[in-house]
Parts: structure tokens; C-alpha cells; sequence
């Protein structure tokens, strides 16, 4: 009985030696082991408390995009505003400045060792994910910048994907939002100004509401100096070139549409489908983002709200794109992994949910087999992109599948597009050749634009988009022979579905139940 008693006052004694000296308890399994690692080197570190997701399938069962996008902002609103109260509660009692989410059910906030064992306590929160700093992977190679550009023939890449064929039916993306979330985008640019959602030329007048986001706040630690955009920019502002080069691809063209030559008469037709408008978000500081810019981008995105607007109460699924460029990645090699950013698919599912097409480019890890490892490209939501050369060859550097994720192994990439010397613009109304997946994924935004310019009532369906821009591809066998592939293997783990075609997709019948082809003599602004 002496040893009994003696026994049950040791652990009494060390459970309270524990409670007083929460450093010495066992590891908390909701918290994810960086953040452990992170505190004990540094003593402070930016987290994000996670709470449950709802469930958005029933979303796909909607009919339009704009009852997706609202249905999706209510129910994520709801449970932020329901489960993360008392713990913003507690927050305020301990003086703690935070920044809090619903397209993810989560709140950024810098937090000790000490501090994150009392919200602990609250047993809503779910995961503890750290927020560190990641650089943008770039394209390579990076060739000098030049103001003369093309004169000319049209960009290979826009010829391989056949947008001319579109543009001689009236087909430019007319009545179509595009967006990207990249270092940010010179909206003056000659090629993209008219292109700009917030830019009206009949006035030469411009609003940034709803139009442009800036998820940058503070300068990132890895950089010196100051950031040329500034933060919380108010207007479009490039900080490094990335965005703009991305963007022109998608729409841009620098001759006056109202030119009865317009589109392929331009002295750089670079954009796959000039009529479309665009709409950006800053998610990197120099090439530095965080899991938590990327998430504000997404949320934006899904419900925009006006420069300086609270995204609690102000978003507005209405104006939400209606595609989603994501020309960046982050490989191991500069810190990122599955596990530390995957705190971002659940923003990416609610965007899709929404009825928004998600594009992300495979990143740059090839040529091996089984190179497709980072976010966004190994998250199942998203439409993932292969990068080819002129002769049709798969790029060097482009991902291969196969993509382990959750433990799951599937085929990847979804399609693939030219991302070889890509020429598109610059900051400064400068022009540059370009390579990377980062520039094949615009190609395939580019090409979703002209398809839903075709079809309108595809709005909202980025499930059926995905379809028919992947039974339409044209066809490339990979002879790598990564995972299971065969020599006649489609699709493949190297080019996916294909290279995507623009003709093809709008003149498939297999979706021919939809309205007809819409022919116009001038793009609609």
C-alpha cells in the first residue's frame, strides 16, 4: 500500500511540475513538429491555428457561378465567425495582434512557446501549422530585357496552342476574368492597360476596388532594402517581373482593339485571349511568400473585397474571377514542403468549389521521374501543367509524375503547353523571352479563357472545363516510362492529357448540348 501511495504521489507531483512548466509536456499532436523546432530556435515564430473546414461538395450541384461563389463564402464565413471567436477572444486578453481567415478556417498569429500552451487549451483548434517564408521557385533561363520584342509572326507557343484559329472565328476571350497571384503586375504596361479590370479607356479612368489585392504587409526577412511596391501596395505594382510576364500571355496585346486588324496586327501579340479582363493579387515580396499570403490571395479571389475593406464582411463572390493562374511552386531545396504548406489546399478547394478553374504550373524539378512534390501542383483540385518545347518535346526542366500525396499516388501532370522561351512582357513596357512551367501555365489559362468565351454557360463548371480542355489535348506519349506508364499510355506522368489545343476544345462535340459558337466583330470591354 506504501509503494502505492508513494507511486500515485510522484505522478501527482509530476503532473504538476508539468502543468507549471508546459516546455517539459510531451508534445502536443495537433502542433506540427516545425513549430516545435522553430521555437526552440527562435523562441517566437508566425503559426497558423486551424480549425474544421466544412464540407463544400455540395457546392458541384449548383448551377451558376455566382450561387457556388455565394453558397461557398456563407458557409466558410459562418464557421470562421462560429469557431474561432473564443479563441480571437483569448487572443485580444493576451494582447496578441492576429489576422484571421475563412476560406481557410484559420488565424495567423506570432506566438511563444508559453503563449501557444494556453491555446492549447481550446480545444477548436485543430492543427497548428507554421507560417514561415518560402521562395518562389524561378524560371530559368532569364534572358536580358529588350523594348523592340517581337515584330511580326505571333509567339510559337500561341500558335501551337491554336488561339489564332480562335481569333479568326471572333473568338478573344471577350466577357471572361481571368487572375493571377504572383509577384505582383505592371498594369500600365502597354500590353496589358486596356486589359485591366479596373481600367476604363473610354474615360482614362481607373479603379483598383476588387480589382487588385496586395497580401503583402511587412518585408520579408530574407530581403534587404526597400520593396520597390511598397506594402499593401494600393495599386498593381510589380516587384520583381514574374507577374507580368505571366500575365501578358494570358491577355496581353498592345494594339488598339478598336483597329480593324486587331488582334494578330499587334506589334506584340503575346496574349492568348487579348478581350479577356484581369484581376491580380501580390502573394510574394520579392519572391518570398508564406503560406498565409497565399491563403489571402485565395480568399480574396473567392469573394474580392475594395482596397482597404474588411474580407469578413465585404467580399463579394460576384466579382470573382472566373480562372486562376498559379505560376509558382516551392521545391525542398529552399525549405518547402508538403507538410508545412498544406495549410493552403483547403483555400485552393474553396476557390474550385466556388466554380473557379484553379491552373498551377508542375514546377521546375525535372527530368526525373516522380519531381511533381510541391504545393500547389500535388494537391488533386488543382489543374497541374507540363512545360514543351517548340518541337513538342517535353521541357528538361518540367515535373514528372507520378504525384504521391495523402498517401495517394496518381497521374500527373493534368496537361501540358509550351513553356520554352515563352515571349511575353515585362515591367516598364519591356519584353522577354521567358522558360519554365510558370510560363506554360498561362498558356492553358489562356486557352480556358477562349473556351468559356466560346461557351459562356461553362462558367462556373471548372470540372467540365478540365474535361474538355483534357479529352481535347493533343496527344503525347512519354517513352520515360514513369510509374505505370506504357509507350501508349494517356495520359502519362510526363505530358499529361496532352498538349492543350484551343481549336480542338471549342469545336468538340462531345459538348455540343451547350450554345452555340458566339461570333463578334469587336471585343466586348
Amino acid at each position: 500500500m506504501r509503494r502505492i501511495l508513494a507511486l500515485s504521489s510522484l505522478l501527482i507531483l509530476i503532473l504538476i511540475l508539468t502543468l507549471q512548466n508546459p516546455s517539459q509536456a510531451l508534445p502536443d499532436p495537433r502542433v506540427a513538429p516545425a513549430v516545435w523546432r522553430q521555437l526552440d530556435a527562435r523562441g517566437q515564430v508566425d503559426v497558423l491555428l486551424r480549425f474544421s473546414q466544412p464540407d463544400l461538395s455540395p457546392a458541384a450541384s449548383l448551377p451558376t457561378k455566382t450561387a457556388r461563389g455565394q453558397w461557398v463564402y456563407a458557409v466558410l464565413r459562418a464557421a470562421a465567425l462560429r469557431e474561432q471567436g473564443p479563441v480571437i477572444a483569448q487572443l485580444t486578453r493576451m494582447g496578441l495582434p492576429y489576422q484571421r481567415f475563412w476560406v481557410v478556417n484559420a488565424i495567423q498569429v506570432r506566438i511563444t512557446r508559453e503563449q501557444l500552451a494556453q491555446l492549447l487549451t481550446f480545444p477548436q483548434i485543430q492543427r497548428v501549422s507554421p507560417n514561415q517564408p518560402f521562395r518562389l521557385e524561378m524560371p530559368s533561363p532569364r534572358p536580358g530585357v529588350t523594348a523592340a520584342g517581337l515584330q511580326g509572326p505571333l509567339p510559337w507557343g500561341l500558335q501551337r496552342v491554336h488561339a489564332d484559329w480562335a481569333w479568326e472565328q471572333g473568338i478573344w476571350g471577350q466577357g471572361v476574368v481571368v487572375a493571377g497571384q504572383d509577384t505582383g503586375y505592371d498594369w500600365e504596361h502597354e500590353a496589358l492597360k486596356r486589359a485591366y479590370r479596373g481600367y476604363d479607356a473610354a474615360t482614362d479612368t481607373v479603379s483598383h476596388d476588387y480589382n487588385w489585392h496586395d497580401a503583402i504587409h511587412a518585408i520579408d526577412p530574407h530581403n534587404s532594402g526597400e520593396n520597390p511596391c511598397g506594402v499593401n501596395a494600393p495599386a498593381p505594382c510589380d516587384d520583381h517581373g514574374h507577374g507580368t510576364h505571366t500575365m501578358g500571355t494570358m491577355v496581353g496585346n498592345d494594339l488598339d482593339p478598336t483597329a480593324t486588324d486587331w488582334p494578330a496586327a499587334a506589334p506584340h501579340p503575346i496574349g492568348i485571349a487579348p478581350a479577356a479582363q484581369w484581376m491580380a493579387c501580390r502573394n510574394m515580396e520579392r519572391g518570398w511568400g508564406q503560406p498565409s499570403t497565399y491563403i489571402e490571395c485565395f480568399q480574396w479571389f473567392t469573394a474580392p473585397w475594395p482596397i482597404g475593406g474588411d474580407p469578413m464582411t465585404d467580399g463579394d463572390p460576384s466579382r470573382a474571377p472566373d480562372i486562376i493562374n498559379n505560376s509558382w511552386s516551392c521545391p525542398p531545396s529552399e525549405g518547402c514542403t508538403p507538410d508545412n504548406l498544406e495549410a493552403i489546399e483547403p483555400a485552393l478547394q474553396a476557390a474550385t468549389a466556388a466554380g473557379i478553374l484553379v491552373v498551377v504550373s508542375a514546377g521546375n524539378g525535372g527530368s526525373a521521374c516522380g519531381t511533381i512534390q510541391n504545393p500547389p501542383a500535388i494537391y488533386p483540385d488543382a489543374f497541374s501543367v507540363a512545360a514543351t518545347q517548340s518541337g513538342d518535346g517535353l521541357a528538361n526542366f518540367s515535373s514528372r509524375g507520378p504525384v504521391t500525396y495523402q498517401d495517394q499516388t496518381r497521374i500527373g501532370p493534368d496537361i501540358s503547353a509550351p513553356g520554352v522561351a515563352v515571349f511575353s512582357s515585362y515591367p516598364g513596357n519591356g519584353y522577354t523571352s521567358l522558360s519554365g512551367t510558370s510560363m506554360a501555365g498561362p498558356h492553358v489559362a489562356g486557352v480556358a479563357a477562349l473556351l468559356l468565351s466560346a461557351y459562356p454557360q461553362l462558367k462556373g463548371h471548372p470540372e467540365q472545363l478540365r474535361d474538355i480542355l483534357t479529352s481535347t489535348a493533343d496527344v503525347r506519349y512519354s517513352t520515360q516510362g514513369c510509374g505505370d506508364d506504357t509507350p501508349t499510355s494517356r495520359p502519362n506522368n510526363g505530358y499529361g492529357w496532352g498538349i492543350v489545343n484551343a481549336q480542338a476544345a471549342i469545336q468538340s462535340r462531345a459538348y455540343a448540348y451547350f450554345a452555340p459558337l458566339i461570333y463578334m466583330t469587336q471585343p466586348a470591354r
